[in-house]
């Protein structure tokens, strides 16, 4: 791994664990350097910050984009399973999570926006997928007749849900039955009669 690189991790770490506060001489420690050969690199710490943020959305939505490939060969339940499953495996990593729900409390206006704007792309790209699935579901007879978009809203929120009692309960035992759990009592919502 070259200087960069090392930097970019480290700063990922540091993130994670303080948020935007992280100082260049905490960073400069981390990697063995002094701080200022971290200038000889980037420009400031919100140039590493913008790279490692930008670095780790794209590896999320890529691993993502992945899944809903293989996905498009499922029948909706599978797919919409698979996915929330997927995405409670990918933030079971406890300091991915917090990395991620610390984004949106970075002071720096013009990095928040920026980020802002890459993750309403990536997230733009993954709602009209999973519209899509959802809609195939209506369409094959898997999800009730007249059901609502809204129901793929709380899809989308019951997700997010669960990954904030992630984020408050860290070290809970059967998260993955709970998530199964949730997951199952969300199908049995919104599934067509005839479904089992």
């Amino acid at each position: 791994m070259d200087k960069k690189q090392q930097i970019i991790q480290a700063a990922y770490e540091l993130f994670c664990l303080k948020g935007y506060h992280l100082s260049m001489a905490e960073l400069a420690n981390m990697v063995g350097i002094k701080t200022p050969s971290l200038y000889s690199h980037f420009s400031g710490k919100d140039q590493i910050l913008e790279l490692m943020i930008n670095e780790e959305i794209n590896r999320y939505f890529d691993c993502l984009n992945s899944k809903l490939i293989s996905a498009e060969s499922m029948s909706c339940k599978q797919a919409m399973k698979n996915l929330f499953l997927f995405v409670m495996e990918y933030f079971g990593d406890f300091s991915r999570l917090r990395f991620w729900r610390t984004i949106p409390l970075v002071s720096n206006e013009q990095l928040i926006e920026k980020c802002g704007q890459l993750i309403a792309e990536k997230d733009q790209i993954y709602h009209k997928r999973m519209r899509q699935c959802f809609m195939n579901g209506v369409n094959n007879g898997e999800l009730r007749p007249g059901i609502s978009e809204s129901a793929l809203t709380l899809y989308l929120v019951m997700t997010q849900g669960i990954l904030d009692g992630m984020l408050l309960y860290p070290k809970e035992n059967g998260r993955n039955t709970l998530a199964t759990q949730v997951f199952d009592a969300y199908w049995e919502s919104v599934r067509a009669i005839q479904e089992r």
